[in-house]
């Protein structure tokens, strides 16, 4: 049988029954506290109370079997018996995070917290490691509790605001997090915003850059930039890439000019009036300069502190450094230029 311990007991994975009396007061080894897994990944789904608990990381899927004093040989990974020292109860839990809803907000997070579990029954509590923080594969087990484990109710802290839910009847107590539940499946749809920017172009011959802007559609949110938002506020997050690739500078008889390439961007955003609480540069999408295909592209994910009475115009400021890449027709260029750009763009 593979049982885990709680942190106030032995600690790591630990296997065989007859190894762990040392750990436990009775004589299979197994105490209060203690964690034994289930044969199977899924096993309290058909059956079980369904409940759900909503984290800014994703929808967390609970499935909670009836509490029970014997596990039989087959409900065990080690297919082996096991019964419940006296005063205790083994609560059956099946967990796992919501595919369609894991990771929908990530880029706007900003944090490393974990959600902080806890089982509590009989007026004790038991902490649980966390599931797995991904939006595949369920994991069940049985936890060993004092009382009859009828009580027994899951709360679960993330980032110090808590929800609990009673896992006989599924109901929850939501708290500050309870926007979440009202959050639906982020949707990837992207519009274009290159023709709500106009470049300032200081040069009478010369033509318009190469130049691209996409941004998703924005939403509202009670959790991102690593901080839930104040009371009467929430955060709205929008993603916005931009690419500018090359510019070409003519001549005044049209016959020579030069080219040069984006080098690096330095761009500001405000939301009406509202300056972004946080810009979060995806580096892992940035690339300036690029390397492979020329010019710059850089993604930024936007977070704002709104009210019900927030504009919805953003607007966007871009100075582009441009380095001389070539000249043709026999012509000139000055080793670097600047480029500005301004965009207002309609959020949807």
């Amino acid at each position: 049988m593979l049982l885990r311990r709680s942190a106030a007991a032995c600690f790591g994975l630990l296997a065989l029954l007859p190894a762990l009396a040392a750990c436990g007061d009775d004589e299979s080894g197994i105490k209060v506290g203690d964690l034994v897994d289930a044969r199977s990944d899924d096993q309290f789904v058909e059956g079980g109370t369904a409940s759900t608990i909503a984290l800014p990381i994703g929808r967390l899927e609970i499935s909670a079997g009836k509490p029970t004093t014997k596990l039989a040989a087959d409900d065990t990974r080690q297919l082996q018996a096991v019964e419940a020292p006296a005063g205790s109860t083994f609560v059956p839990i099946t967990w796992q995070y919501d595919a369609g809803t894991f990771g929908d907000y990530t880029d706007f997070l900003d944090t490393e917290v974990n959600p902080v579990i806890d089982l509590v029954a009989d007026k004790a509590s038991y902490r649980l490691p966390a599931p797995e923080a991904t939006g595949e594969g369920a994991e069940s087990f049985y936890a060993l509790v004092s009382g009859d484990g009828e009580d027994a109710s899951l709360s679960v802290d993330f980032d110090g605001v808590k929800q609990t839910v009673d896992l006989a009847t599924g109901e929850r107590e939501e708290g500050k997090a309870a926007p979440l539940y009202k959050l639906k499946p982020r949707k990837d749809r992207i519009a274009s915003c290159t023709t709500d920017s106009k470049f300032k172009l200081s040069i009478t011959h010369s033509r318009l850059p190469d130049y691209a802007c996409n941004i998703s559609r924005s939403a509202t949110i009670p959790y991102a930039g690593g901080q839930w938002a104040e009371a009467g506020k929430s955060w709205r997050v929008v993603t916005l890439s931009t690419t500018l690739r090359r510019y070409d500078l003519l001549s005044d008889d049209l016959k020579s000019g030069a080219i040069y390439v984006a080098t690096s961007t330095d761009s500001s955003f405000t939301l009406g009036k509202l300056k972004p609480t946080k810009v979060i540069e995806d580096r892992a999408l940035t690339a300036c300069p690029d390397e492979v295909q020329g010019g710059c592209t850089k993604v930024y994910h936007l977070i704002f502190a709104v009210d019900d009475k927030a504009s919805t115009t953003l607007r966007m400021s871009q100075t582009y450094e441009l380095t001389l890449s070539s000249v043709w027709g026999g012509g000139e260029g000055r080793d670097g230029l600047k480029l500005t750009n301004k965009a207002v763009i309609k959020l949807r």
